[in-house]
């Protein structure tokens, strides 16, 4: 029911709605929250006063700072391109503004990278991670003075004056714009309960405003608002401390209604709406957020389920084994009992001594006593020794089995086995990479959403200068060409999101070596030379080939994602060689010399491109190869370690089982001699 529409908006109505629904969707999520609480608990080691002397193994904190980095290791490059790689010059300079418009924000402006971070975290711990796009600009006020001299037109009843420097209305003008990327704290997000995130049909999220803030942004009214929220998970002391120090804010949730297309603010304990307006940024999808970072969901539900969830069986016993481990490692120790009698025996093991003997009284009592052994007795260790290697190889057994569930092999964890192949450490990583694609593709598409958003803001806001500044392409060579600039602004402010394709690769997001952007460089300018070599020697024969082969490089060239600086430049070289092949006149060798000359600009224009990595790639080599020889002096000195022990247990061995020949004879003596058959018989 659009209450909206049905009597002019006072704001009760709208405020005691949105109450129902933030309740139902608090009352729908209530129980993973509690489960979030407890795993970001576990997560930063947090205990109760009673858990003092209980040790634990963290495991699910090394798996967090495992996975992290391998989902999101770095900032993500966008990559904007036309839906369709047709020859469009115009829209290849559209898609290149807003290439770097996107990738200057993300670099400049750090709200994105941590929006990223802290949504692949929430998603990690809790289970859902969101982001929040808003538009920003930087608004300054214009007087515009007439030129001297000018005649001012009077108002009725006054007459005509000549004014000199006379300065007119102040007028806005958008001097900056910005496209702020938030992180929405995942308790202070909701959405209606729905099965799929397509029947979402509200979100709204949670901020927290002082009073100040509040009548600046809604009016005097916002001075009836109470103060009873913080945005802190602080405990009841702190936040009592905190009302003491009027610190307190106000909890405001800004809803945005796809059913009505209107934005609503309503604040906690507070039974009036304080705002509503029509869409104020006109997204496609309407929400200014894109569909959350989900963990472990089932059909029918956007409830997460946790991933510590599905292994907290096997991290409690891991923690019970980690204690046994500790109490026993406390009860292994050298103690025991002596005889009161001979109290100096006791500074044998509360002091220090190298090479002295310690006196003792009544020798003669102490000898009939059995001397040193009969007077202490030494508790025997052996059992608790036992057991703590047992113990030891059951945490270890639990371990693999937490590491078998969530997925992470032994390459990915950095641990292999010296005897194993090379096939089989590519196998078992293929194997960890399997579970783990599935997660990288997420965050790619929570990136890529979040780059359409902004890409749908910067079209429709941001002022054309504002483009080119930013953008830097009236420096380029499609930039330069006269009213081309002009028609891709124009093609950016009049078309929509659908018109192009903005990506994000998974694999620009982990932490990987960056060896292998320059290799994909290098192939691409591969692949362009050699179609080349065997193109130009077909142009310098058959002239009437040229348009072909310019649509057959551009198509390869297209196909790289490194070789896209290169096509204008190429695209503009073909159409030249076009136009001088239609004009005529041009004899077979005019043909050949061009095909040449094509071909040298395009070797200049590899070692161009091949230079600036060459040194990059030898540098990454080098410090594979110092690497590689560290490692090989580490084993070859384990190697020979492991030799001489070897050669001094097979010494040891040899000498205890030499037995010299005098030795046998005189055991051979000791041996019944047997009596001579006659004596038998006699």
């Amino acid at each position: 029911m659009d209450l909206v529409e049905q009597q002019p908006y006072d704001g009760r109505e709208a405020g005691e709605y949105w109450r129902e629904q933030l309740a139902d969707a608090k009352s729908s999520f209530e129980d993973w929250a509690k489960k979030g609480e407890k795993v970001v608990k576990r997560y930063r080691d947090e205990r109760q006063m009673t858990d003092g002397l209980i040790k634990k193994f963290n495991i699910l904190w090394a798996n967090v700072e495992l996975l992290q980095p391998s989902l999101y290791g770095r900032m993500p490059k966008p990559e904007v391109s036309r839906r369709f790689n047709d020859q469009d010059q115009a829209g290849r300079l559209a898609s290149t503004i807003l290439e770097r418009v996107i990738g200057y924000e993300v670099e400049q402006f750090p709200d994105f990278n941590a929006a990223m971070s802290a949504a692949v975290q929430d998603r990690l711990l809790p289970g859902r991670g969101i982001a929040w796009v808003r538009y920003e600009p930087v608004i300054e006020q214009v007087q515009f003075a007439p030129e001297p001299g000018v005649m001012i037109q009077a108002e009725a009843g006054e007459q005509e004056a000549q004014i000199s420097g006379a300065v007119e209305d102040p007028q806005e003008r958008i001097v900056d714009c910005h496209a702020p990327v938030d992180y929405v704290y995942w308790k202070d997000f909701a959405h209606s309960p729905a099965r799929t995130w397509a029947e979402v049909w509200w979100v709204g999220r949670r901020v927290y405003m002082t009073r100040q803030e509040g009548i600046e942004r809604f009016g005097p009214a916002f001075a009836n608002v109470p103060l009873n929220k913080q945005n802190t998970d602080q405990d009841s002391k702190q936040t009592e401390k905190s009302k003491n120090r009027g610190e307190m804010k106000a909890a405001v949730w800004e809803i945005w209604n796809k059913n009505t297309g209107r934005v609503c603010w309503v604040a906690d304990g507070y039974g009036v709406a304080l705002d509503e307006r029509e869409d104020p940024l006109g997204l496609e999808g309407f929400f200014p957020c894109p569909e959350p970072l989900y963990a472990n969901l089932t059909n029918g539900s956007l409830v997460p389920i946790p991933d510590f969830l599905e292994y907290q069986d096997q991290a409690s016993e891991l923690d019970s084994l980690t204690n046994r481990i500790s109490m026993l490692v406390k009860a292994i120790k050298a103690v025991g009992i002596f005889n009161g009698e001979f109290k100096s025996l006791q500074r044998l093991f509360t002091e220090g001594y190298d090479n002295t003997m310690i006196p003792v009284q009544n020798w003669g009592a102490m000898a009939e006593k059995g001397g040193l052994k009969g007077a202490i007795d030494m508790l025997d260790i052996t059992p608790m020794a036992a057991a703590l290697q047992q113990l030891y190889i059951a945490r270890e057994q639990t371990k693999q089995t937490i590491y078998e569930i969530t997925g992470i092999s032994d390459v990915l964890r950095g641990a292999s086995d010296a005897n194993e192949t090379l096939g089989a450490q590519q196998l078992k990583a293929n194997f960890g990479n399997l579970r783990l694609k599935q997660s990288q593709g997420d965050v790619a598409r929570f990136a890529s959403d979040l780059f359409r958003l902004k890409a749908q803001i910067i079209c429709r806001f941001y002022p054309p200068e504002l483009l080119v500044a930013m953008s830097g392409v009236d420096k380029t060579t499609d930039g330069q060409v006269p009213g081309m600039l002009e028609a891709a602004i124009q093609m950016l402010k009049d078309s929509k999101i659908r018109d192009f394709h903005i990506t994000v690769e998974s694999d620009t997001l982990a932490q990987i070596d960056e060896v292998g952007e320059k290799q994909a460089a290098e192939d691409a300018i591969g692949a362009i030379a050699k179609f080349l070599q065997q193109a130009v020697p077909m142009v310098g024969s058959a002239p009437e080939t040229l348009p072909m082969v310019s649509e057959m490089l551009l198509f390869l060239v297209r196909r790289f994602r490194a070789g896209r600086a290169l096509e204008g430049a190429i695209e503009q070289t073909m159409q030249l060689l076009q136009q001088k092949a239609q004009q005529g006149g041009m004899s077979q060798p005019d043909h050949k010399a061009q095909a040449d000359q094509m071909r040298a600009q395009a070797d200049i224009q590899i070692q161009q491109h091949k230079s600036s990595s060459d040194a990059q790639v030898a540098q990454a080599r080098a410090q594979f190869d110092v690497q590689k020889h560290q490692l090989q002096l580490q084993y070859d000195g384990q190697m020979e370690a492991a030799r001489q022990q070897f050669e001094r247990w097979k010494a040891e061995l040899e000498s205890r089982t030499r037995i010299t020949v005098a030795e046998i004879q005189a055991r051979a003596s000791t041996i019944p001699q047997p009596r001579p058959v006659e004596t038998i018989t006699q």
